[in-house]
C-alpha cells in the first residue's frame, strides 16, 4: 500500500453531512452515478433520515472535494459510493481520503467494476495501491430499481481478504440492498 506520509501535507477530513445537505449530496451523486447505480431520491432520503446509512463529505483544505456513503454491517463498514469530484482528481486526494477512512474503520469492504474497460482497470489498480484486496467469488450487485439488471462486480476488502466471502455478501445484501 502507498505510504500515507506522502500525503502528510494534505489536510483531509471526512465530515458527516446533515439532513439540510442531503439534497446537495444527491445532486452530486447523480453527476457521478447513472440511474442504475443509485437509489431514487425518496428512498435514499428515507434511509438517511432513518439512520440506515451515513454520508460524509471529503473535505480538503476547507473545500468539499468529494463524498463517500457508508453502511455499517456487523463485521465491517461497506463503502457504497466514493467520489472525488472531477476537478480535484489526480491530486492524491482519493488516496488521502482512503487513508482517512482506514484510520476511522478497521475493516472496509467495497464494490468495484471488473477489470474489463480501461477506466475499471485503473480504478481496481487504485484500490489495490491503497491496500484493498480483490476477493475471489462471484458477486452481482442487486438492481437498484425494478426492471433493472444485477451488475457483476468485484468485492474488495481492507486490510485483508474476507475470511468468509459468502457471509460478507449476505451482510452486504441484507444491510445495503434489502431496503430497495
Amino acid at each position: 500500500p502507498r505510504d500515507s506520509r506522502r500525503y502528510k501535507g494534505i489536510k483531509m477530513q471526512l465530515t458527516n453531512i446533515n439532513i439540510s445537505e442531503f439534497e446537495e449530496f444527491y445532486r452530486e451523486l447523480k453527476k457521478s452515478f447513472i440511474e442504475d447505480e443509485r437509489r431514487d431520491f425518496s428512498n435514499a432520503l428515507r434511509l438517511f433520515k432513518d439512520g440506515k446509512y451515513e454520508v460524509r463529505y471529503i473535505i480538503s483544505d476547507g473545500k468539499r472535494v468529494g463524498f463517500i456513503s457508508l453502511w455499517h454491517t456487523p463485521d465491517f463498514v461497506f463503502a457504497e459510493h466514493f467520489v472525488i469530484h472531477e476537478e480535484y482528481r489526480s491530486l492524491g486526494l482519493g488516496a488521502k481520503a482512503l487513508c482517512e477512512l482506514k484510520r476511522l474503520f478497521s475493516k472496509i469492504v467495497l464494490e468495484a467494476e471488473p477489470p474489463i474497460e480501461e477506466i475499471a482497470k485503473r480504478r481496481l489498480a487504485f484500490y489495490k495501491r491503497n491496500g484493498f484486496i480483490e476477493n475471489e467469488g462471484a458477486y452481482a450487485q442487486p438492481a437498484y430499481r425494478k426492471g433493472a439488471s444485477e451488475v457483476p462486480l468485484v468485492i474488495m476488502s481492507y486490510p485483508e481478504r474476507l475470511e468468509n466471502f459468502k457471509s460478507a455478501v449476505a451482510q452486504i445484501k441484507k444491510t445495503v440492498y434489502s431496503n430497495l
